[in-house]
């Protein structure tokens, strides 16, 4: 919650807040055109679906919902999608008529078939079988990787420096932010234009704003003289303010990102439950591009349909929404760690090392017990819950504190252990206590959706406590 991210200048800003402006800007955008074509909404009737990768933690899940709350959204009108899932719903959903449906009429009930959400930033990779009553169950685990648009922009941008100099696009970013910013978009609606090699290979031309060619000039000398210079020569020329790239060049650009794809998918479909699937849907802006197509294809397409949906770019979004309009559907997940939480068992001399022994309320117990809620790689359906019962019995005792851990490990003895991690340190706030009274609480943690949530109940009386996440 306290991380901090640089913007482009060097200054550093906490990502929460620069994540919660992001999520009000577009929430207010929403809304003023909403009552720029006279529809009388309010806020409070509108849902917002917020969509996250699959691959990601419960840290970064709750760091979104945090931000989205801050933005102004209040718990009950915000849902969380896992973007994968959104895309799915979409392609369910291209045509009303199910007997027209194309896509339905390939994935029937029964079958397995892989999600690949190629987005600006994560590669994020689902498996699912269609259940009978229409109802999705994970094979494996979400997986994927730093293999988006933005790897791409990463290697444009090494591909710069390494044509005109770190100092050049330095000064450029520094001194002339727009034409930064230009040279970047210019290049993304390139990148998803980019052709495979063909006969009729054309160059691909970029836009030299004034800014960046004489930062080029006052650097370098002259342009074209400088570019004759370096490796680039046969590659590379200028032509008044138009940069001409040959396409085998700008091809290898693409290269690391799209390789590193295929080797992580090569993996996955080595994988003993994976050995039946047929079908790979492709979704997400960066899948718009034709060379991840291609690549796609010629690795896995021979005995695999490769489904690629119109507009592939938007099927999360248009997805999103119809998640947010239909009924809530249950979904057969697979826990990706351990959960438990740090317990203090009674002292056993013949299985608890000495190191861990603690005196607590005139008994030895052994300390740093993971008691553990869920195991990694369990499969659940619908909603899995886990309930722990405390005890409170000091008067002046406000808070109740719980500290959840996670593991890779299906059965961790310790919160110490190597595999383990500390999630955080979930806070449910009290009711004060009579003198002698007790307290009995019972903490409820909620796996399932896309979420983990937790309740908290007053034994005694049935009221729910407020719960909140300390990281």
């Amino acid at each position: 919650m306290d991380t901090e991210i640089q913007e482009e200048g060097g200054k550093k800003m906490k990502a929460l807040d620069v994540f919660c402006i992001a999520i009000k800007y577009l929430k207010e955008q929403l809304m003023r055109k909403l009552h720029s074509i006279d529809m009388i909404v309010k806020q409070d009737d509108v849902l917002f679906v917020l969509t996250i990768p699959a691959i990601w933690l419960d840290q970064a899940n709750i760091f979104m919902r945090k931000a989205a709350e801050e933005a102004g959204i209040e718990k009950d009108q915000l849902t969380l999608a896992l973007e994968p899932e959104a895309a799915f719903i979409c392609c369910l959903r291209l045509e009303v008529d199910e007997k027209e449906n194309k896509f339905l009429q390939t994935i029937k009930s029964g079958m397995k078939f892989m999600v690949i959400d190629l987005g600006g930033v994560t590669a994020d990779i689902t498996v699912h079988q269609r259940q009978k009553d229409g109802t999705l169950e994970e094979v494996i685990s979400p997986t994927g990787g730093p293999w988006g648009g933005t790897a791409v922009d990463k290697a444009f941008l090494d591909f710069m420096i390494d044509l005109f100099g770190a100092d050049v696009i330095e000064r450029l970013k520094d001194e002339e932010l727009e034409d930064y910013f230009h040279l970047l978009h210019d290049f993304e609606i390139k990148k998803r234009s980019v052709k495979p090699k063909g006969a009729d290979d054309k160059d691909i031309i970029m836009q030299m704003d004034a800014g960046l060619m004489d930062l080029i000039k006052e650097c370098r000398g002259g342009i074209s003289s400088h570019i004759k210079k370096t490796k680039y020569k046969d590659a590379v020329s200028i032509h008044g303010q138009k940069l001409h790239i040959k396409a085998d060049i700008f091809r290898t650009l693409f290269k690391s990102t799209i390789d590193k794809l295929i080797q992580h998918l090569n993996k996955i479909f080595e994988k003993p439950e994976l050995f039946d699937i047929k079908n790979v849907i492709m979704v997400g802006g960066f899948t718009e591009c034709e060379l991840v197509q291609m690549a796609v294809r010629n690795k896995f397409g021979g005995d695999r349909k490769i489904i690629i949906p119109d507009e592939s770019g938007l099927a999360v979004l248009k997805g999103a929404v119809l998640f947010g309009h239909q009924k809530k559907k249950t979904y057969n997940r697979i826990f990706k760690k351990t959960y438990g939480i740090k317990g203090w068992q009674e002292w056993d001399p013949d299985i608890h090392p000495e190191t861990k022994k603690i005196r607590m309320g005139g008994t030895d117990r052994c300390e740093d017990i993971f008691f553990k809620l869920a195991s990694v790689n369990d499969k659940f359906v619908g909603v899995h819950t886990s309930s722990v019962i405390f005890q409170a019995f000091n008067q002046n005792q406000r808070t109740l504190e719980c500290a959840i851990y996670t593991s890779t490990d299906p059965n961790p003895k310790y919160v110490t252990d190597p595999t383990c991690q500390r999630l955080g340190t979930l806070i449910v706030d009290l009711p004060k206590l009579k003198e002698g009274e007790t307290l009995e609480i019972e903490v409820t943690f909620v796996f399932g959706g896309t979420e983990l949530l937790f309740r908290a109940k007053d034994l005694k009386t049935g009221r729910m406590l407020e719960t909140r996440l300390d990281f």
